[in-house]
């Protein structure tokens, strides 16, 4: 396939003059599984084939892409006349920071390929962990989805960029609905990884474990009561504190956002206490590992706040050219049907040195917020989240779960009244949508907010 694509790069170099040429082939095999209360909704193998081209001519980008290589010259010729056609009305050039090149083929670290397991067994898994689930009598809905993909991707540009991937992740989504008496309760658990195959629920997420943490869930609403509405001291555990991360700060931090975003004239300042420290960075069993980016360049761990200093911000090629920095690979296309744009991969606080219970002990009132359910921001960092898992902290002490939650603020503002950093450190696994999806996590430590966050 490479010989093949190269050949239609020198029939383009030949042709037309371009400033740069993208070729982004991949073919992939797909395995869809959808399980709605004993019944298979969707059960679905898909093969997944094309070819993505990206031309930037006279400052101005063209794209197309094709699933049939008889057609890649076509498509080449297309995406060019597109990208001068533009340019004739574009004030502003286009141009890209310059990159070392880099050939390579980057190869995957799981040990068992989602293709090599039987779909039997699939199908198993999911019937399983809906009987265990439906074994607690307050579970009345389930539907469950899983998805893998094995195959490859390669990249080839003008510039001399040569990378070819071994691609494989799994992906599986739970929505449990309960109702005890007159109340009703859901709840959501995600998890997925691409550098762990099948193995990920063979030995980090059996049935059992996944069953236990979406009952938990379930019931800490079903039984919970409603919280006062107000501004309490708020200890969020580590996907709480992700979601944070990503949605009401990640996006302010990708270049094409900053620009319109608080971001953009705080970049060198203190906006935190100088003990926390955000980053954008590889992450065991992160998923939104890789190497390189859908440009080839390397991917680089990045502080975005670094010691409570706003310091680096996510770049693709063109806005590192923009803001003067160099590229740190998060440019991302969900497949060869989109260009890359600038995307997260896992956005995380990092660790401090508090114990859980030296955050708590001191707390007279308060939430311990775990989980959320749903979350929305605005690029003037303004977020708000549903928590579908959360308790009240009276005197030092974790009691009673708390139900119909949400939590709300200006992140900017709420990071300024972060007062303890735990020493642990928790994972979520998720998608994220930008005109385009992409596998992402974040994550962090708990961490104790003294203000800056409404309850209710």
């Amino acid at each position: 396939m490479e010989d093949r694509l190269e050949k239609a790069l020198n029939w383009a170099l030949e042709n037309f003059k371009a400033d740069y040429i993208e070729i982004r082939y991949e073919n992939i095999s797909k395995n869809t599984l959808e399980l709605k209360d004993g019944t298979f909704t969707t059960f679905a193998g898909k093969g997944q084939m094309g070819v993505a081209i990206r031309v930037l001519a006279d400052g101005a980008w063209g794209f197309s892409s094709t699933n049939r290589l008889e057609n890649l010259e076509q498509a080449i010729e297309n995406a060019y006349k597109l990208a001068k056609a533009t340019a004739k009305a574009k004030k502003e050039k286009i141009q890209l920071a310059e990159i070392k090149t880099h050939e390579d083929v980057v190869k995957s670290k799981v040990k068992i390929r989602p293709r090599e397991v039987p779909i039997e067994e699939k199908v198993e898994r999911l019937m399983d962990l809906e009987a265990l689930l439906k074994e607690d009598g307050a579970i009345k809905s389930t539907w469950l989805r899983y998805e893998d993909a094995s195959g490859e991707k390669i990249l080839i540009t003008n510039e001399g960029t040569k990378i070819k991937w071994d691609l494989n992740y799994v992906w599986q989504y739970v929505w449990a609905t309960g109702k005890e008496g007159e109340r009703l309760a859901a709840a959501r658990d995600e998890v997925g990884a691409v550098d762990y195959g099948w193995e990920l629920f063979k030995e980090k997420e059996p049935n059992e474990e996944v069953a236990k943490r979406v009952i938990r869930k379930v019931h800490a609403q079903l039984e919970g009561i409603a919280p006062k509405r107000g501004e309490f001291p708020i200890v969020a555990g580590p996907i709480v504190v992700g979601i944070i991360a990503h949605e009401a700060l990640g996006h302010l931090a990708e270049a094409d956002l900053t620009i319109n975003s608080p971001f953009k004239d705080l970049i060198g300042k203190q906006i935190a206490p100088e003990y926390v420290t955000m980053s954008e960075r590889i992450v065991e069993g992160g998923f939104g590992n890789d190497r390189y980016d859908d440009e080839g360049v390397p991917v680089k761990d990045i502080h975005i706040i670094e010691n409570g200093i706003l310091k680096e911000i996510m770049l693709n090629r063109e806005y590192a050219h923009k803001w003067n920095m160099e590229p740190n690979g998060h440019a991302r296309a969900e497949n060869y049907t989109y260009p890359p744009i600038i995307r997260m991969r896992n956005t995380i606080f990092e660790p401090g040195d508090w114990k859980f219970e030296e955050m708590i002990e001191d707390i007279k009132f308060g939430y311990y917020v775990v989980d959320f359910r749903g979350g929305q921001a605005q690029l003037n960092s303004a977020f708000q989240v549903g928590v579908q898992e959360g308790y009240m902290i009276e005197n030092g002490e974790i009691t009673k779960p708390i139900r119909d939650t949400s939590i709300s603020g200006i992140a900017i503002e709420a990071l300024k009244k972060i007062s303890a950093v735990g020493n642990d450190f928790g994972l979520e696994m998720g998608r994220c949508g930008k005109g385009q999806t992409a596998f992402v996590s974040s994550g962090g430590p708990h961490m104790r907010f003294d203000g800056g966050i409404i309850i209710g």
